[in-house]
């Protein structure tokens, strides 16, 4: 099972729509990674600063996945979002979205958003704009805290195959596609080192169907940054899949007790109204069930 968790949504704000021409631009991206062999991928709608959540919106969910009804049973579509932080200000709308999303991220810009995303925050990945500098310098006892929680870490290798064939030297130093390729294999090379290459997800970050990559090509990206080759395969299937089960239990899970069946909880089935509307019930279900709940119903009888 091959995992694609970043498929950016072309859209950065509550207040738009995409227009026919990006919608059939993700189906072309779709098309491709089914083609190279992708079976779970995931739209990625980021919520860049000064964008919030709307206090007033019934559906904290963006992403429309009822546009890509011909892709059922053919891939399998969940929504994500990436909350980009500077400080713990930003992170007042998160608990709206928990529930609403399949996958929660967060982007830290600095190293105290970094620490409160690994402390603080109930989120399933970090990631890091791999075209420009880390934000800050990456600590093993911080990557390693995280992995521990949970919480993977992901490596977005557009930067990598995005722009020029290659770098090209002027009197003014290196061009911008060299530059960005720079930064990502000093970026990655340092999340690699505080990993101890452990607790990694790569993921394409495509916004034109070219960006994509088969598995053999990543797996061979990766061992050229460091990484083990069974390391390397774990990053596109295994890992991948990890977050994908953590959002499903956060989604579907209530004290420890975990619902099965279609129920329509996880962010790719139902409108988010049907969601909520089965997370209620199912939480009424457990609080019925309790022991509390049937000592109190056999001594009023």
């Amino acid at each position: 099972m091959l995992c694609d968790l970043n498929i950016p949504w072309p859209v950065a704000s509550y207040n738009q729509r995409p227009t026919m021409l990006q919608v059939h631009s993700l189906k072309q991206i779709l098309c491709t990674l089914e083609e190279l062999g992708y079976s779970q991928v995931a739209f990625n709608f980021e919520l860049i600063p000064p964008n919030k959540v709307p206090n007033d919106t019934k559906t904290p969910n963006p992403i429309d996945l009822s546009l890509f009804k011909e892709f059922k049973g053919r891939i399998k579509l969940y929504t994500r979002i990436t909350l980009v932080i500077d400080d713990p200000s930003q992170c007042q709308g998160l608990s709206k979205l928990t529930r609403a999303f399949d996958i929660i991220a967060v982007r830290p810009r600095s190293e105290r958003a970094l620490q409160l995303a690994v402390s603080s925050l109930e989120c399933d990945l970090i990631t890091f704009n791999y075209g420009e500098r880390l934000p800050c310098y990456l600590k093993h006892k911080t990557v390693c805290s995280a992995i521990e929680k949970g919480i993977l870490f992901e490596i977005v290798y557009c930067a990598a195959v995005d722009g020029p064939a290659g770098s090209i030297s002027t009197d003014n130093g290196i061009t911008d596609a060299g530059i960005s390729r720079k930064h990502f294999f000093n970026g990655v090379a340092s999340l690699i080192r505080a990993s101890r290459s452990r607790g990694l997800v790569i993921s394409s970050g495509a916004t034109n169907p070219l960006l994509c990559r088969n598995s053999y090509d990543v797996i061979n990206l990766l061992t050229v940054l460091g990484l083990a080759s069974s390391t390397s395969k774990q990053c596109v299937s295994s890992s991948p899949a990890k977050v994908l089960l953590n959002g499903t239990l956060r989604i579907r899970s209530y004290k420890q007790t975990a619902a099965i069946g279609d129920e329509p909880l996880a962010g790719g089935v139902g409108s988010a109204s049907e969601r909520g509307n089965s997370v209620s019930h199912f939480k009424r279900k457990l609080e019925d069930n309790t022991v509390l709940q049937r000592q109190k119903k056999k001594l009023s009888s």
